[in-house]
């Protein structure tokens, strides 16, 4: 059979049963389409990848999706969460990497499991051996969510909400991360490592971090260098700004001094004269903290 098959003397079915690889970019539309989710919180990144079921006026809960067992959280395929560095789910530590994302809903509380084995089909080879973690939620109910849905409609500084949603219940769970940490590592390994052609990008670490008022030492020293290297109005400003933040307040007004002098020289460049304008006001604070 398979002899004629490949000879081209049976149908095309035949061919496309015997040889299902060959033809596999010519599958029909799944009827659980796939989707994925991604989500940046600080300079880490939260993906999730699943299979959108829809309710098609079946009764879901304790009945296609049973009550106290292990469902697979969409359709197909496990559904898999990856985290791009170490995070806490619901305040517990789940280190990063690529995690089948398993839920077993029950009718007052749903387990979230995060098990290693990220590669399975379904929830049909589930070892409970390999589980990373597992949280417990409250499930809520919601407006109807015909298809399955995973979204985060929450995000802060250094944590995101990720929702689950199908039908008329919701479950959540809080994904946070040390974004201080991380920022201070990432930034640090770049500058290290960048060369004289990237100062916008390490003006840009030291800007972040003066306005989000930590690690200032060292976005201080940074923003030191590049005024020096790099004597224009922005690194002049910033260079003043993390000294007085560093309660510098007369090496602030020095350095704001340079500032004012390349701003008169380079008012025609975008922001430099409004900046320029917030910077007097700060040097005027400056100067009162210098005479108290």
């Amino acid at each position: 059979m398979l002899r004629t098959a490949l000879s081209g003397v049976t149908s095309p079915l035949m061919v496309a049963i015997c040889l299902p690889t060959v033809l596999s970019a010519s599958q029909p539309p799944g009827l659980s389409p796939a989707a994925t989710v991604t989500q940046v919180v600080g300079v880490s990144e939260i993906s999730v990848s699943y299979s959108r079921p829809s309710v098609k006026e079946r009764s879901l809960w304790g009945e296609l999706v049973p009550w106290d067992q292990v469902w697979r959280t969409g359709a197909n395929e496990a559904t898999t969460l990856t985290i791009s560095d170490d995070a806490e789910v619901e305040g517990r530590n789940l280190p990063a990497g690529t995690y089948a994302l398993f839920t077993i809903p029950g009718e007052g509380e749903w387990t979230v499991v995060f098990n290693r084995a990220a590669d399975q089909w379904g929830a049909f080879e589930y070892n409970s051996s390999l589980d990373a973690l597992r949280v417990r939620v409250q499930p809520r109910q919601a407006p109807h969510q015909e298809t399955f849905q995973v979204s985060f409609p929450d995000v802060g500084t250094d944590t995101a909400i990720l929702r689950l949603h199908w039908g008329t219940v919701a479950v959540s769970f809080a994904i946070q991360f040390d974004v201080q940490r991380l920022a201070r590592e990432r930034a640090r390994a770049f500058v290290e490592a960048a060369g004289p052609e990237e100062g916008r990008d390490i003006w840009n670490w030291a800007n972040y971090f003066y306005q989000n008022d930590y690690n200032v030492d060292e976005a201080l020293s940074w923003a030191a260098a590049l005024a020096a290297t790099t004597p224009v109005y922005w690194t002049h400003a910033l260079h003043a700004r993390l000294l007085a933040r560093t309660g510098e307040s007369g090496a602030a007004l020095d350095a704001a001094t340079l500032a004012m002098q390349r701003a008169r020289q380079e008012s025609d460049q975008p922001g430099v004269s409004a900046d320029a304008d917030l910077l007097r006001d700060e040097m005027t604070r400056w100067s009162s903290d210098l005479d108290e």
